[in-house]
């Protein structure tokens, strides 16, 4: 069984009061973590301009952690995850979140990750993204969550495990993603140098059949031959 381990990122949070797991921390630009009751509070939605709310939920939860109208408007996104993740695969749902994150961030837009308490699951669906989004270890990711909302605890039994599985899965992953994105940027510099060789080619034939044409037809006004020298 995987172990979590230690993390080489020191574990360092400026402040710290226990009344501020009552509020949202960013994490990194355009990502918050915190409690999902923070959606009707239109000052904190306002102050930092949040533009999505995604929130992680389990089957009982869907009644008390639901959309609600905002002031200013903010468009709602769930993922509901079964309570007990000890035996499923959570592999879709990270996926899934992590496309969803990945665009509101690519898009310059800020949102709200947040559960019941902003705790177990939002923190962990976070490091989640950090995984795959930076290639770090579980551990780290969770710590670099720590850093910045020093009360995320991933549940020992469920997600931190659920964590060190996607591990292998988001490193195999980035690679991928690495692999075709250097295959393109090599695949462009070829065909930039096609398109050079074919250019001076077609510029070399040009200058030769102009040559010729100058020789082969008549000089009106002597204009072209003023341009041939």
């Amino acid at each position: 069984e995987p172990e979590f381990g230690e993390s080489p990122i020191n574990l360092f949070v400026p402040a710290w009061n226990y009344n501020d797991r009552y509020l949202a921390q960013p994490i990194v630009q355009h990502i918050f973590l915190g409690p999902y009751h923070l959606v009707r509070r239109g000052e904190f939605l306002q102050q930092h301009a949040i533009q999505h709310i995604l929130c992680i939920r389990d089957p009982s939860e869907v009644m008390f952690l639901r959309e609600v109208q905002t002031n200013p408007p903010s468009q709602f996104h769930f993922i509901d995850v079964p309570a007990d993740v000890t035996k499923l695969s959570i592999i879709p749902y990270f996926s899934q979140a992590n496309q969803m994150i990945a665009g509101f961030v690519e898009a310059g837009q800020n949102l709200l990750v947040c559960c019941s308490d902003g705790i177990d699951k939002s923190a962990s669906f976070v490091a989640g993204y950090l995984m795959s989004r930076y290639g770090l270890k579980a551990v780290d990711a969770v710590t670099f969550v720590q850093n910045h909302r020093y009360c995320a605890t991933p549940s020992p039994a469920g997600y931190r495990i659920k964590l060190l599985e996607f591990e292998p899965i988001s490193a195999a992953q980035r690679n991928s993603l690495i692999s075709s994105s250097n295959g393109s940027n090599n695949a462009s510099v070829a065909r930039r140098r096609d398109d050079s060789d074919d250019e001076d080619d077609q510029s070399s034939m040009g200058m030769d059949a102009n040559t010729e044409n100058i020789g082969a037809r008549p000089i009106a006004g002597g204009h072209l031959a003023k341009r041939a020298r």
